[in-house]
C-alpha cells in the first residue's frame, strides 16, 4: 500500500556537466500547472462564453536555505544563473514513499527568478526560486528494483543509460557512480543498505 510522501521524497533536482544535483538545501518546492482557455466567441447564449482547452504551462518555485556552492551540494553558484548565457537545465521531479513506490519526470528549464533574503536576528540566510518549464513531461521508463548485497547492486550500462536517482526508503540519493566492464555492471551503494531495495532510475541516452 502507497504511503504518504515526506518532504525529503520529493526532490527537485538539476543536471549539470554530467551530475545531477539536488537544489541546495531547499525547504519547500510548488509545483503549478496551468492550462490556457480560448474563448469561443460566435458560440454563446448570452449570458455564458464557452471554452476550449489551449496549451498547458507549468512554474516550479521554492525556498531554500543559503549555502556557498561546494561541488558535492551544490552544481553552481547562485548569480552564475544570470550570466552571459541563457541556460536551459535538464531537471527532474523525483517522488518517493516508505514503501519504495515512485515516479520520477524529466523536463527543461530555465531560471526567470532568484531572490536572497535576510533578516536581522534570524538564524539563517535564505533564497528563493522560479523555473520555468518548457515543453513537456518524460516519465521514466527505465528502472530496476535490485536487493543491496554486500553493499552492491546490478547496474546497466551507462553508454546506454544514464543513472538518475537511487530511491531507498522513502529517500533519493544522487550520483552514484556505474562501475564494472559489460555485461557486468555494478553500484557500491553501501553496506549500510544491505538487504534493502534499491529503486535505480535511469533515462536512455
Amino acid at each position: 500500500m502507497a504511503d504518504v510522501v515526506k518532504a525529503e521524497g520529493l526532490v527537485i533536482t538539476l543536471t549539470k556537466s554530467g551530475n545531477v544535483y539536488p537544489l541546495a538545501c531547499t525547504k519547500d518546492a510548488t509545483l503549478s500547472i496551468s492550462r490556457e482557455m480560448l474563448a469561443l466567441a460566435p458560440k454563446t447564449d448570452g449570458k455564458f462564453r464557452e471554452f476550449i482547452p489551449y496549451k498547458r504551462q507549468f512554474t516550479i518555485s521554492g525556498t531554500g536555505l543559503l549555502k556557498l556552492s561546494q561541488s558535492f551540494m551544490h552544481g553552481f553558484q547562485i548569480f552564475d544563473l544570470f550570466g552571459s548565457s541563457d541556460t536551459i537545465y535538464t531537471a527532474y521531479l523525483d517522488i518517493i514513499d516508505a514503501q519504495n513506490n515512485f515516479y520520477v519526470y524529466k523536463f527543461n528549464c530555465y531560471f526567470t527568478d532568484i531572490s536572497l533574503e535576510s533578516t536581522s536576528g534570524t538564524n539563517f540566510a535564505t533564497y528563493s526560486y522560479t523555473l520555468q518549464g518548457t515543453g513537456g513531461f518524460t516519465i521514466a521508463s527505465v528502472y530496476a528494483s535490485p536487493t543491496v548485497v554486500a553493499g552492491q547492486v546490478t547496474a546497466n550500462d551507462p553508454d546506454v543509460y544514464k543513472l538518475v536517482a537511487v530511491g531507498i526508503e522513502g529517500k533519493w540519493y544522487y550520483n552514484y557512480t556505474v562501475q564494472g566492464t559489460s555485461p557486468n555492471f555494478y553500484i557500491n551503494i553501501g553496506t549500510q543498505f544491505n538487504g534493502k531495495t534499491a529503486n535505480l532510475v535511469y533515462f536512455a541516452i
